[in-house]
């Protein structure tokens, strides 16, 4: 018999194998760091010049269109339309103090938990014809700013105006105010973002709708202190649709008209009541959900504040630690298995541990793509050293046979 028939290989043939010898672990890790040093630097990179950033608003906003409203929505809003402009504010701006004093009564009897003044009262006129109340309510206003930045983000030009043209006596017991700031996206003016804290050149202040949600939550300590002071820019959690169908809508008109049957018949008790405006066609903004009045972007900041706040972006230490975590697995994953089945599961794998990655470091999948990054770079440089360690030889073997035959 032959050495043929045998499976030897023939005078001057080398024989080839498929089975190509794993170098060790350690050996793998150290050949592979200079590749996942130069992709985490690619995605810093990329993040910082916001072509990450891209991609991920993409994602984001169709999250956001996916967000299951709150079956019962603590806030309720009270909306000053065109109609209520003309008919109880006979059309003047600012609003007239007298009236709104009334409409405020009103709203009071409904024995809401808390009511939120999205209005500018600044004006001097408020500090001699708006009388507060004996109201145990409590009441957050709106407070003005002067000079807001086209981005809205250069605290120390910020100058906050006083409330109810600077009124002396207010009981700050059961009165506080804060800023209505919101941020928009500097590319494409869509309104995104929010923070609790506001620095100004009086001090750090908060905004409005974080200054509402601690009203809200004064007498529950344990949600109140998930709610800390910060100056980072949080993620709105934009939920139901545009026409926030999830929460109580109310005209100024539909307000005088209910409350003479208030306090028994309340659908407001115990909510928080936003009082704004959009009459004029003022105060309107573009949102992941369509275009809203500032009214509606507030409340969806509330709602986002009770429930936990907006997406907090990770530290740089906890990013690098989380993509070093992704690379270890795939190259632990290529050392355990034979190639074609470490080729199959990280194919698998990848989306899920990118998607885990996201949701671990922003508690959304938004930043999948950051994470996917240096995972598919990972897999490029993995495919290419399985094919230098095993074809290149191969064929370098083939060739050399040749020359001997």
């Amino acid at each position: 018999m032959t050495p043929e028939e045998h499976g030897a290989p023939a005078e001057g043939e080398v024989k080839r194998t498929d089975t190509v010898p794993r170098p060790r672990l350690a050996r793998r890790l150290l050949r592979a760091l200079p590749i996942v040093a130069a992709l985490v630097l690619l995605t810093w990179i990329f993040g910082h010049s916001g072509v990450l950033h891209r991609v991920e608003r993409v994602v984001s906003d169709a999250q956001v269109r996916l967000n299951r409203a709150p079956t019962d929505s603590p806030v309720a809003v009270v909306d000053i339309d065109d109609e209520d402009y003309r008919e109880l504010f006979s059309s003047t701006s600012p609003l007239d103090s007298r009236q709104l004093e009334k409409l405020l009564s009103n709203i009071a009897k409904g024995q809401p938990s808390v009511i939120g003044i999205d209005i500018d009262t600044s004006d001097a006129r408020f500090a001699t014809r708006f009388t507060l109340g004996n109201w145990s309510h409590q009441l957050v206003w709106e407070r003005e700013l002067r000079n807001v930045p086209q981005e809205g983000t250069e605290g120390e030009q910020l100058q906050p105006l006083d409330i109810l043209g600077g009124q002396k006596d207010i009981n700050p017991a059961t009165n506080s105010s804060g800023l209505p700031l919101l941020i928009d996206d500097s590319e494409d003016k869509v309104t995104r973002r929010y923070r609790r804290s506001i620095s100004t050149q009086k001090g750090l202040l908060p905004s409005f709708p974080s200054a509402v949600a601690k009203a809200y939550l004064r007498n529950n300590p344990e949600k109140l202190a998930e709610l800390a002071e910060s100056q980072q820019d949080l993620l709105i959690r934009y939920s139901g649709n545009s026409k926030g169908s999830h929460r109580l809508h109310f005209s100024a008109r539909k307000i005088i008209e209910l409350s003479n049957n208030w306090p028994e018949a309340s659908p407001i008790r115990g909510k928080i009541v936003l009082l704004g405006g959009s009459y004029l066609g003022q105060d309107r903004h573009e949102t992941p959900i369509g275009q809203l009045t500032g009214l509606e972007v507030m409340a969806n900041v509330v709602e986002t504040e009770l429930a936990g706040g907006g997406e907090k972006p990770p530290s740089s230490a906890a990013l690098l630690l989380l993509e070093l975590f992704e690379a270890f697995v795939l190259i632990l994953l290529f050392h355990a298995l034979r190639f074609r089945f470490a080729l199959l599961w990280s194919t698998l794998l990848i989306p899920v541990m990118a998607m885990f990655c996201s949701f671990f470091a922003y508690r959304n999948g938004s930043h999948f793509v950051q994470f996917v990054f240096v995972l598919l770079g990972l897999l490029i440089f993995e495919v290419y050293e399985h094919f230098r360690r095993s074809t290149i030889p191969n064929v370098y073997h083939d060739i050399k046979g040749v020359s001997h035959s």
